[in-house]
């Protein structure tokens, strides 16, 4: 009886020692920082990465940009300009890197859970900051970083800034466009009314320009009526060629 005791308190301090273990080394992930290669900027809190030698989606761990190209949602105001303050952040910067929390490090569709940084700085934090995404998507255990991302919200919000220029815009669910269709214009609004009317020009623009990445890593953007435009498989939408050509695609022959 002796003998069975000290086997069970053998196995229960092996089993203890090892979860303690796993413990540690997800911790000790979550700590450190991988540099990736950029290949394309999906919107606001997506982007493709070169990882492990594979092309992954990265999704922003803790935050929602508004969307771009949602079959029932379509554009919503300010998902645009979330896009193009990603790219211009991680087009300018040298050194791009992830990092992970402690859970698990993919959603069920696949994606990268990660923290994002650009020459060390927080890509997350510069777009709450700037009032181009709001705090969401708090899903435990990744949650290290959402007090000082609340933070950072409180004061944007504060400031009227960006979605925040709109009372009833950003709801615990997302996002709801009908109150900016609505054209009542709050305080933060009528003092940034010159921003606003650009913005809503920019959402309102029909853009139909298709971005592709080919099998060779090549990005091309196709103009609508050229060869298999209707085939092409979009990795990102562009209103102006211009806009292509600063995202670094090249017009497809």
């Amino acid at each position: 009886m002796k003998k069975w005791g000290l086997l069970l308190i053998g196995c229960l301090v092996f089993i203890l020692q090892a979860c303690t273990e796993a413990t540690v080394t997800k911790k000790e992930e979550s700590e450190k920082r991988i540099d990736v290669e950029v290949v394309s900027i999906m919107d606001g809190d997506t982007i493709k990465v070169k990882y492990d030698g594979e092309t992954k989606k990265v999704r922003y761990l803790l935050v929602d940009a508004p969307e771009m190209y949602h079959k029932q949602l379509g554009e919503q105001p300010f998902g645009r300009e979330a896009q193009a303050r990603n790219r211009e952040i991680l087009n300018n910067a040298k050194q791009v890197s992830i990092q992970f929390d402690v859970g698990e490090h993919e959603d069920k569709y696949g994606r990268l859970l990660a923290y994002t940084y650009a020459d060390g700085k927080s890509v997350q934090e510069q777009l709450i900051r700037e009032g181009l995404v709001r705090v969401g998507y708090i899903y435990e255990p990744n949650t290290t970083n959402v007090k000082a991302f609340e933070k950072i919200q409180n004061e944007a919000k504060a400031s009227r800034k960006g979605i925040w220029q709109y009372d009833g815009y950003v709801t615990n669910r997302g996002f709801d466009k009908s109150v900016v269709r609505s054209g009542v214009p709050t305080e933060g609004q009528s003092k940034n009314s010159n921003k606003s009317d650009s913005s809503n020009k920019t959402n309102n623009r029909s853009c139909s320009i298709k971005g592709n990445i080919n099998s060779k890593g090549n990005k091309l953007y196709h103009m609508p009526g050229s060869n298999n435009y209707d085939a092409v498989k979009e990795e990102e939408m562009f209103c102006t060629e211009k806009e292509a050509e600063q995202a670094g695609f090249k017009k497809a022959s």
